[in-house]
């Protein structure tokens, strides 16, 4: 009896993974400079990134300035946008939930 209900457990188990949906890029892109790069991409899933970089010097030493956005449906059904910059003043996000249908 318990090899039975394994056995169907199993399949149970392997019908429901299987029907899940594999997310796929969409579009990416992507460039590597000598002083910094860029990249994007987006996916099935409704996820997207968008991020460029370049060297910072700050007095006697250098860095790397970021600017970029991601954008990510959450599981509360709304889709949040984050801009953000990251450089020798350090990390600054602002949030916000994007109008729906604007993805």
């Amino acid at each position: 009896m318990s090899l039975k209900l394994f056995v169907i457990s199993f399949v149970i188990v392997a019908a429901v993974a299987t029907a899940e949906d594999k997310v796929e890029i969409l579009t990416e892109r992507s460039f590597v400079r000598e002083n910094g790069y860029d990249f994007e991409f987006k996916t099935s899933d409704g996820v997207s990134r968008k991020e460029q970089a370049q060297l910072i010097t700050v007095g006697d030493h250098q860095g790397i300035g970021i600017q970029g956005s991601y954008s990510y449906p959450a599981p509360d059904g709304l889709t949040y946008e984050v801009t953000f910059t990251a450089d020798d003043k350090g990390y600054k996000p602002q949030i916000r939930v994007l109008p729906t249908g604007s993805q």
